[in-house]
């Protein structure tokens, strides 16, 4: 049983080892080639000790909440990100011990797709990088453009998982109801 544990540990070790380099990376070049022609080295370097910082706390502010939800359902943090993975997967737990969990992140998950805002906020973000991208051609810059045109795209994609996820999660909650189980307790 150690051997799993010991390489469940380092499997989030090695997520977050890249969550923060990728973060790090980022925030460099975000700094070191932001604003002026030339690369300001310095001015990458900070903002990456920014950005890093940032995400240090947002994901120990994660993983403090995902413990938190996870012990009010007897379930440890990582058994209940794998319940969450598995809903998402469309999947339903074969463990009765995680039905009640499973039920609470399906009705959370359905409560987070249904706001209508979202597809509002996502298209005025996808409206913006597309109008950056054509101000970044007109000005020449092709790069920041084609980085702009990049991100836009992407915005656009995410409407269309999202309905994939609603299906996804419809029939997850048609499972659960058909197995019969109670209703989630209200852990708002």
């Amino acid at each position: 049983m150690s051997g799993s544990v010991g390489k469940a540990r380092l499997a989030v070790a090695g997520s977050l080892l890249a969550v923060l380099l990728v973060a790090a990376l980022s925030g460099f070049l975000a700094g070191a080639v932001a604003g002026e022609k030339e690369l300001d080295v310095a001015a990458g370097r900070s903002l990456a000790a920014v950005v890093v910082v940032l995400a240090m706390v947002a994901t120990a502010g994660a993983w403090w909440w995902t413990r938190r939800r996870a012990a009010r359902f007897g379930l440890s943090a990582s058994r209940y990100m794998r319940v969450g993975r598995r809903i998402q997967r469309g999947k339903v737990p074969e463990d009765p011990a995680e039905l009640p969990a499973a039920i609470d992140i399906a009705t959370r998950q359905r409560r987070v797709l249904s706001r209508r805002w979202v597809w509002w906020l996502l298209g005025a973000a996808a409206l913006l990088w597309l109008a950056n991208a054509v101000a970044q051609l007109f000005a020449q810059n092709y790069g920041y453009a084609c980085f702009s045109f990049l991100l836009g795209g992407l915005t656009l994609i995410n409407p269309l998982s999202m309905r994939r996820q609603r299906r996804r999660l419809g029939a997850v909650e048609h499972a659960l109801h058909a197995q019969g189980t109670p209703g989630a307790p209200s852990t708002s």
